[in-house]
């Protein structure tokens, strides 16, 4: 496939960079930031030491982010990068997530401490380690989340963040065809697709959650999130669109916007409770930017505390034994870490289906591979996810507390990266929407380069065992329909001898693992855990922001990329606001 691609025109020319670490992607043509600016712009560009705003992750959050600031022409913008470009065919071709996951090329393939709470399981949790951050690599679902997560926020004393506060925002980001006026964003730079060409079995999958009582959803991002549903995918003509796509590419033809890759930030540096700037390491060599007006963190719910607590920030007593000396005294950095567990349930299907993992192989590469170079369309421009459902586990929940994922193939993830079947099956994921389980980050070692410490507890609440074995049961009992009877035949994983609560709990505390939802650990908030306020400033220091998924107080009921863009967007209109 990538040759295919290659030959399609994906491949970017052959550049000789006179400054490297200093770029600028447009998929269109594949050139460099120092190619699009003049020369004298470009030599400016990289001994510029000085920017109003230097913004830590090229991200989700931190691709909005730039863009929104970066329309001002006065105002300086620059983003740092840890990871490399997403120029890669595999990053922009829906179907090469199952490549880009596990492949530490583009993933920084997080390892956790063993769980307690599932008999010490370690999992391995993926996080983009590229431009676009986790969006170059994640599922391509859009989720905006439950309206009552926002809600919830604003009553934990989370002033503007209620549902009626973010929704401008959520509109503002996206274009999407579907839904209503009045919630559905038209013109925003994000493109929202219903998924495109979607396996039979996926809509199968839709009439048969119908069928044991599951509403059939209008639009699960708008006033009601209950139902199930084909999904909403960021993906556009065929391509991935991730933030970077989205937002950053065409904000990099300002001359006042710098993206510099391969740039990892080791700290924050502080003058007197001030942020002043950053230190960061690239290509061997340690450099300083300085920031005019803010520092803004967006380097994700791992990366963002153990960069606070590296630059002295965070619970006094950690950092005492880190042999740190602490400049601000917050003992929430790194707690109320949040994550979605589930389970992958995998049901057997009859001999003469093609479910797409058969045709995860040379010749099925070089059949969807073809097809997607002439029409940019078939398997290769789909998501592995293609239909979800938002459930109630109990009559008795006034909102869905638990989601479905399903996916028409069958695979597992394994230690070093997705392993897929040779024989016909599908899949469905439940997970909690809105676990009461909290894990925590902390430092492993003060170089700046070790990955944190994970201690993710997944399972550490009794209510959440609850909700996943109730969701469980109601996976069976839609793969039992007599939808499905003409082609479903038995239960792969975990088997039709798991039957009691028993035997679930006994399952899931050995099976369960992350779907990559992490948020929480720098939460938004008034009491003493909270790491910044409802303006997102970081408690006790100035001129120091966070802008990610780690300040949602609590997670949101679904897929966290589209919050995290909201997140950005918000802070935007008030960092602007603040200027004038």
């Amino acid at each position: 496939m990538r040759i295919l691609l290659g030959l399609w025109g994906l491949r970017p020319r052959s550049i000789k960079l006179k400054y490297p670490e200093i770029c600028c992607l447009s998929r269109a043509n594949w050139i460099t930031h120092a190619e699009q600016l003049s020369a004298k712009t470009a030599n400016l560009m990289k001994d510029r030491r000085s920017f109003d705003y230097v913004i830590v992750g090229a991200g989700a959050a931190g691709c909005v982010l730039a863009e929104a600031l970066s329309r001002d022409t006065n105002c300086q913008v620059c983003v740092l990068e840890a990871g490399g470009s997403d120029w890669s065919p595999i990053l922009h071709v829906p179907a090469g997530k199952v490549y880009a996951l596990g492949n530490p090329k583009y993933d920084w393939r997080y390892q956790t401490e063993p769980d307690p709470s599932r008999n010490d399981k370690v999992d391995v949790w993926p996080r983009g380690k590229v431009v676009g951050g986790s969006t170059s690599i994640n599922g391509l679902f859009y989720v905006r989340g439950n309206l009552s997560d926002f809600d919830h926020w604003a009553s934990l004393g989370n002033d503007g963040w209620a549902y009626k506060d973010v929704l401008p925002y959520f509109k503002q980001i996206e274009s999407y065809n579907g839904g209503e006026d009045e919630v559905r964003g038209r013109t925003g730079r994000l493109r929202i697709t219903d998924v495109p060409a979607p396996h039979k079995l996926s809509s199968l999958f839709v009439d048969a959650a119908c069928e044991v009582g599951i509403p059939r959803a209008a639009d699960y991002n708008g006033s009601d999130q209950e139902g199930a549903s084909l999904a909403q995918t960021t993906i556009h003509s065929g391509f991935r669109q991730s933030a970077s796509k989205a937002f950053l590419e065409d904000a990099l033809k300002r001359p006042n916007l710098t993206l510099i890759t391969q740039a990892h930030v080791e700290t924050v540096v502080m003058e007197a409770g001030t942020a002043t700037g950053v230190t960061y390491r690239t290509r061997g060599k340690t450099k300083k930017l300085i920031a005019e007006r803010e520092v803004i963190l967006c380097a994700g719910a791992v990366a963002t505390p153990q960069l606070l607590m590296l630059s002295g920030i965070g619970p006094r007593d950690h950092l005492k034994d880190m042999g740190i000396e602490t400049k601000v005294n917050l003992p929430g950095v790194g707690e109320n870490l949040q994550e979605h567990c589930g389970i992958w349930i995998m049901q057997g299907v009859r001999t003469g289906i093609r479910t797409a993992n058969m045709d995860y192989n040379l010749f099925g590469i070089l059949k969807h591979g073809l097809r997607y170079v002439l029409t940019r369309g078939g398997q290769a421009a789909t998501p592995t996810s293609q239909a979800l459902a938002f459930i109630k586990t109990s009559p008795s929940e006034p909102v869905p507390d638990a989601q479905i994922h399903f996916m028409p193939m069958g695979y597992s993830i394994g230690d070093s990266a997705i392993k897929v079947l040779p024989t016909p099956a599908m899949m469905a994921v439940p997970n909690i929407s809105r676990p009461k389980s909290r894990g925590s980050i902390r430092l492993a070692s003060v170089d700046p380069h070790a990955p944190p410490r994970i201690f993710p507890r997944l399972l550490d609440h009794g209510e959440d065992m609850e909700r996943l074995i109730s969701a469980c049961k109601i996976v069976r009992n839609i793969f039992a329909t007599s939808v499905f009877s003409g082609v479903s035949e038995d239960e792969l994983f975990p088997g039709p001898d798991v039957q009691t609560d028993r035997d679930w709990e006994h399952v899931l505390r050995e099976h369960v693992g992350p779907v990559f939802h992490i948020a929480g650990t720098c939460k938004m908030g008034k009491d003493d855990m909270s790491v910044v306020g409802s303006d997102l400033r970081v408690r006790g220091v100035n001129n120091l922001r966070v802008v990610d998924a780690s300040i949602m107080p609590t997670i949101t009921s679904g897929n966290t990329n589209a919050p995290t863009m909201m997140i950005a967007a918000k802070a935007a209109d008030m960092i602007i606001t603040d200027i004038n």
